[in-house]
């Protein structure tokens, strides 16, 4: 699975496709200071009110902020509601 991959993302590049297109690659959509939603998790690896980590398939999304909430988990997307101070990606 890594090698086939490795060859979408290849195939994506060279085809000068957005990144979205790729069935891993996660999408992360800020709604002003107080709503991120992200498709494409691989679940949530800490959860508090300050501080919100999901995983995905290249690392991880941190979100820092206050009175944050998980306001919808499915299998597909996750929505994070609150005061959001920082998103960060970490690979």
């Amino acid at each position: 699975m890594k090698k086939n991959g490795h060859i979408l993302n290849q195939i994506t590049f060279a085809a000068d496709l957005p990144g979205e297109v790729m069935p891993t690659v996660p999408i992360i959509e800020i709604a002003g200071c107080n709503r991120v939603l992200i498709e494409r998790h691989c679940g949530v690896t800490e959860y508090s009110c300050c501080k919100i980590c999901v995983k995905v398939v290249y690392g991880s999304i941190s979100i820092v902020g206050k009175k944050l909430e998980l306001t919808r988990m499915s299998k597909e997307q996750l929505i994070i509601t609150g005061v959001v101070q920082s998103v960060t990606l970490i690979k």
